[in-house]
């Protein structure tokens, strides 16, 4: 049976509602209770996430990238021939080449070589040059080259998203202030990734300022555990930990740090896809498994446990995650 059709009132022609610019679209991105695995977990909690690939640039840098680049923008540091040159993990960079396209900045990219063949081909079609450092070292090895590469070239500046304050203010300003708008201002725990420390820092920072008594758990890989052990190391859950602890992660703010495996935040970002729709990538999976971790835990009965989803699975076509699927 079709659906009832319903005229167009012309009530609701009030003014016109569009965007001069795609970058006015970020932000305001859902917040989902995950029904499906509190069901399928028998969880005695709450859990829900806030699902940041509905940015217009698919993940959660859209808001620091755009932070960034107004800042420089209104800076000394920049004029018609300044040549931005960022070291990134990957959604960093698709970010800021999304907005250097509109903005008609030039931008090169250096990237580690086993971030996914998705985020270099992103970041070419929005025009900005893709340098490719060895996989063994690391985020850190991307960092190096491209402040080797701001020091040779004329007019050449970084972003510095890892020591960027822009980074922590765009999370505290908008990213926490949407999470406590939503929630209705209840929020028990707080869990995220731990990559550049921008996000976990910015919401920390704000979410404590309205209730103390918030706990902020970081997560990082196994295979990584720089907070939690001091160590660095190559893992496979591209986003989280490069290796050090940045210049803007304020660790005084995190009470509890969650490890997760490779293989565990593939499978839990598989999982999250079949059971409730909601198709993200690797460091998403791992957030969501150290949600779940604590939510078994019979210490958070009746709490609300509150997560982020970085960004699509659409960027992980060819790694691991989908593997299973070739």
């Amino acid at each position: 049976m079709l659906a009832r059709q319903h005229p167009i009132s012309s009530d609701i022609l009030t003014s016109e509602k569009i965007h001069t610019d795609i970058t006015q679209t970020i932000g305001n991105t859902p917040l989902v209770r995950l029904s499906r695995i509190i069901e399928n977990y028998q969880l005695d909690c709450d859990l829900v996430a806030k699902v940041e690939y509905f940015n217009p640039a698919g993940s959660v840098k859209d808001r620091p990238a755009l932070a960034m680049i107004d800042a420089l923008m209104a800076s000394d540091n920049f004029n018609q021939d300044t040549h931005i040159i960022e070291a990134t993990s990957g959604n960093n960079g698709v970010a800021c080449a999304w907005i250097c396209a509109i903005r008609k900045i030039p931008l090169t990219i250096v990237i580690p070589e086993h971030m996914s063949i998705e985020r270099r081909k992103l970041i070419r079609l929005y025009g900005a040059e893709v340098i490719t450092t060895p996989k063994e070292l690391g985020t850190k090895g991307a960092i190096d080259h491209a402040a080797m590469l701001v020091a040779q070239r004329k007019n050449a500046v970084s972003l510095n998203q890892f020591s960027n304050q822009a980074n922590v203010d765009t999370h505290f300003n908008t990213t926490a202030q949407e999470l406590w708008r939503d929630s209705g201002g209840h929020i028990d725990v707080f869990v995220a990734g731990v990559g550049t420390g921008g996000t976990i820092t910015g919401i920390a920072k704000a979410l404590k300022t309205l209730n103390p008594n918030i706990q902020i758990v970081a997560v990082e890989p196994s295979a990584c555990p720089v907070l939690s052990a001091g160590k660095s190391g190559v893992h496979k859950i591209q986003g989280l930990s490069s290796g050090h602890i940045p210049d803007i992660l304020d660790v005084k703010l995190i009470d509890q740090i969650e490890t997760v495996t490779d293989d565990d935040a593939v499978e839990h970002a598989r999982m999250l896809a079949k059971s409730e729709g909601i198709p993200v990538g690797i460091s998403s999976g791992a957030a969501v498994c150290a949600a779940i971790r604590l939510a078994q835990q019979p210490n958070y009965k009746g709490k609300r446990i509150v997560t982020l989803f970085a960004d699509t699975a659409e960027r992980y076509f060819s790694t691991d995650l989908f593997s299973e699927y070739e």
